[in-house]
């Protein structure tokens, strides 16, 4: 999603930070161009990064759910998430060696029985391509076994993170765990979805 103007997102006053919130779903990203909003978003072993212009103060998250690509340019994965959030702020009118990242997320929520965790593939995928990419990663928030609530204000950079009681952990364990499951059974053409 491009920056729009307040009146085309959807958006709530939240008085937990006392701010304007676009709330950013699972798969999904938002770059906004409004001094004192936030975009915000609830993670468990995904990961979003905070990139934003240090110069001009646009900027967004992303939230993927599984790191690497399908080739189907979904969001969902973390190479097609990085690249149309990067790409968005650039659109914008900034320049790649002004922008700036912080990550958060990755943590061990999802039981994965031996394998290797989700939360730490997410958590060193987005490190990885942040440095190959050139972007500086000046702040991070990874691993953990509590899902967070992040508020980023991309005008001047900071963010606020709200780790979530077990129970809301729990929940968020278990909406991810299906979305993933039904997101690697579901097939896909392109970049368009099939459900049944």
């Amino acid at each position: 999603m491009m920056a729009l103007p307040a009146g085309q997102l959807r958006s709530h006053f939240d008085y937990k930070v006392h701010a304007l919130v676009y709330p950013v779903l699972p798969g999904d990203h938002l770059v906004i161009d409004e001094p004192g909003s936030a975009v915000s978003t609830l993670l468990g072993s995904c990961v979003a990064a905070c990139i934003r212009d240090k110069t001009r103060g646009v900027g967004g998250l992303n939230h993927f759910l599984l790191p690497g690509s399908d080739q189907s340019q979904s969001s969902r994965y973390g190479v097609y998430a990085m690249e149309v959030l990067i790409n968005n702020i650039l659109s914008q009118g900034s320049q790649r060696a002004n922008l700036e990242a912080k990550v958060f997320g990755g943590a061990e929520v999802i039981a994965t029985g031996g394998q290797t965790r989700v939360g730490k593939k997410n958590a060193m995928f987005v490190l990885d391509y942040l440095k190959s990419e050139g972007v500086s990663v000046v702040a991070e928030d990874l691993g953990g076994t509590s899902a967070r609530r992040v508020y980023f204000f991309p005008a001047d950079g900071k963010v606020r993170v709200q780790y979530m009681a077990a129970t809301e952990t729990k929940r968020a364990a278990e909406g991810e765990a299906k979305l993933t499951q039904r997101l690697e059974t579901k097939p896909t053409t392109g970049s368009v979805e099939l459900f049944s």
